[in-house]
């Protein structure tokens, strides 16, 4: 099978849910994979007749309508992943560029797709009000790529981290009291990871303030992941919304990769992962308790969150239901 991989651009979500998958699927010998990074490119120069099935991650730039038509002329069938939902809150930095256009195109894409992937059930419900046809896979890492293979280091004081973007503006605000508390009393420092200069993370940063709380730059999608060696407790607080509720458990199964215990908001889609022994649900009012709670026992719940997510997300056994699903659409 010849698949086609359309990313334009290589961020953190195109490496974990179009590359990372489908080159796993070429090393292990199940398809033959290429990759088309540049939409200009896609449009001009790429003959899609020439393969047996095309997946790209819900938006395609600037020349998305032209590309789906020229698919369809092609008449080869398309997967689209979908891993965050279409409909962003005001608050979030690119509400005015989904409404303005890339809303409608995420769902129209989805509409004319033959298949359609995703990270969770809560966000196939959304899916299938326009395609029937979605099939759940959830977030997996390769652990033979460098970054998830690196040896955890040992910390004289705890090291809290946090690792995201400046999407989560909002939802940091729910740790900002119970984490200057933890830095104050000495109990550990945090480490806030991902940043950019730009207002909206210097905004962020302002949040936090100690000899405590220390920085660390955003880095590529190939090597970020490197970070969580350092941490003993990794805290992923997330507000209680219809579009947080269809983001992934990603943040869960980066950590685990280093066996480092979560400290996560209960909400969806968090709650997804309530047999996972390595993970602690915390409450509003609860952030400063559940932290003190997780560094008691740091090393058996981040076993615990390993030897969970190494076997719901194991990245060969999803990518059995991934590849059943290509055959499907290439009969």
């Amino acid at each position: 099978m010849r698949i086609l991989a359309l990313a334009d651009g290589m961020n953190g979500v195109i490496y974990h849910r179009v590359y990372t998958p489908l080159m796993r699927l070429q090393l292990d010998g199940y398809a033959t994979i290429d990759i088309a990074q540049d939409s200009e490119t896609m449009l001009k120069e790429v003959r899609f007749e020439d393969y047996d099935l095309i997946v790209f991650n819900r938006w395609l730039g600037p020349y998305h309508y032209d590309i789906l038509k020229k698919i369809a002329k092609a008449k080869t069938p398309y997967v689209i992943d979908v891993d965050d939902y279409w409909v962003l809150p005001k608050y979030n930095p690119a509400y005015w560029a989904y409404r303005q256009g890339i809303k409608s195109a995420i769902k129209d894409a989805i509409y004319y797709a033959d298949a359609v992937t995703c990270t969770t059930p809560q966000l196939a419900k959304k899916v299938k009000e326009f395609n029937k046809n979605v099939v759940v896979i959830p977030n997996c890492l390769d652990y033979e790529h460098e970054q998830w293979k690196h040896s955890r280091l040992a910390n004289e004081k705890f090291k809290i981290g946090w690792v995201g973007g400046i999407t989560h503006h909002e939802d940091l605000k729910l740790i900002v009291d119970a984490i200057t508390r933890i830095g104050e009393e000495g109990i550990a420092d945090f480490y806030l990871c991902g940043y950019i200069d730009n207002e909206i993370w210097n905004q962020i940063v302002s949040m936090f303030k100690g000899d405590w709380f220390h920085v660390v730059r955003g880095t590529n999608a190939s090597a970020y992941g490197e970070v969580y060696k350092h941490f003993d407790l990794v805290v992923a607080p997330l507000t209680a919304t219809s579009f947080n509720s269809c983001k992934s458990e990603l943040k869960i199964v980066e950590a685990s990769a280093y066996e480092v215990p979560v400290v996560v908001s209960a909400v969806e889609p968090y709650t997804n992962h309530i047999d996972n022994g390595g993970v602690i649900f915390a409450k509003p009012d609860e952030w400063y308790e559940s932290i003190k709670q997780a560094l008691q026992n740091t090393i058996h719940l981040g076993e615990a969150n390993a030897l969970y997510c190494r076997k719901f997300h194991n990245l060969k056994l999803w990518n059995i239901s991934r590849l059943k699903l290509y055959e499907s659409l290439c009969k």
